[in-house]
């Protein structure tokens, strides 16, 4: 059986005091960098390892987390996330962290930086939220920088620097979106890149996603004319209705979850159309299936929640670094393939 390697053991090997050993290791009070250079080659030559779980209990300080993301009530797609967090909070309810749930109203960015404002003056240790709006994202960003909060986001990576990120390149994202379209072009064919329900101008996945569709036919099919539509929530499917008989679309790609709303306007029309969305909501599976939907990119919200707080729990309670950026993939969604997503 391997011998476990104790303090006083390292201390023996390094001959300093036990003290000096626990202040290196634990990484904190001052050390002579002779006594840090000793310690240092003991723990390499007797190959320990820290045991971060008695290292956490041993601080004995309860770390606090508060996350913000958009209502879930409000927006289905959002409601992964909420689960994905639920699920991490009850993996972590034994050690010493206080992580709180807080939701803004997707369609008011007044709501997202009052709410967000509101807990950062509570000055927790992490602060995790998904920066749908650019403006307002940017005002949270200098607000943590001025309390040395650590800063966390998923789904869209803002412009502006965070301590960690988790979610997919968006114009990588938006390029495979153009990729799935480009298959179904046909000469006459008349491509809408459509953005539903949110502020394009203050929307950074929605802009990353356009940049990415335009710069691929840019590339590979420069003739074809793309348009653009912005719709909000005020009368989709009349917006939508003009929109496609005036233009004569046949091709969409639609940047937001709500790609359900262009595959039912195509139906009310009775008009064939090649649709290209994301997210697996019910609505959306449901015109994947019927054919009026060819593809959905699954970005996996609640994946990106859970990796993106379990991250935050580690490094606060262990101490252990993740990747400052995890981009996930790209998965590509058929109706042959959706049976397998749960």
């Amino acid at each position: 059986m391997k011998k476990k390697i104790t303090i006083k053991d390292i201390a023996k090997v390094a001959n300093v005091s036990i003290g000096t050993v626990d202040r290196v290791i634990h990484k904190r009070g001052k050390v002579s960098e002779k006594a840090l250079l000793k310690v240092n080659a003991a723990l390499e030559e007797l190959n320990y390892k820290a045991n971060p779980l008695a290292r956490s209990l041993k601080n004995n300080v309860i770390y606090t987390i508060a996350i913000l993301i958009p209502d879930p009530e409000k927006d289905l797609y959002w409601l992964p996330c909420r689960k994905g967090i639920e699920e991490v909070i009850s993996e972590y309810e034994a050690f010493d962290v206080d992580i709180s749930v807080h939701f803004f109203d997707p369609s008011k960015p007044t709501s997202f930086v009052q709410k967000g404002m509101e807990l950062i003056a509570m000055c927790p240790n992490a602060f995790l939220f998904v920066p749908l709006f650019e403006r307002e994202s940017d005002r949270l960003l200098e607000a943590l920088n001025q309390r040395d909060i650590i800063k966390a986001t998923f789904n869209s990576l803002p412009r502006n620097h965070v301590d960690q990120h988790v979610g997919q390149d968006l114009y990588l994202s938006g390029r495979v979106g153009a990729k799935l379209i480009y298959d179904f072009v046909r000469p006459a064919s008349k491509i809408a890149i459509i953005h539903i329900d949110e502020a394009f101008n203050n929307a950074i996945h929605m802009q990353q996603k356009e940049e990415g569709f335009k710069s691929f036919f840019k590339e590979m099919s420069p003739g074809h004319e793309i348009h653009t539509k912005i719709v909000d929530t005020e009368q989709i499917r009349q917006t939508l209705s003009d929109f496609i008989q005036e233009n004569q679309i046949t091709m969409f790609f639609v940047t937001t979850s709500k790609t359900y709303e262009v595959a039912r306007t195509l139906e009310s029309l009775d008009m064939a159309g090649t649709v290209v969305g994301y997210d697996l909501l019910p609505d959306n599976l449901s015109y994947l299936k019927k054919g009026r939907i060819q593809f959905l990119i699954h970005q996996a919200p609640g994946l990106q929640a859970s990796l993106s707080l379990k991250s935050l729990v580690e490094k606060l309670l262990f101490d252990k670094e993740s990747p400052k950026k995890q981009l996930l993939p790209i998965e590509i969604i058929n109706s042959e393939n959706v049976e397998s997503y749960p």
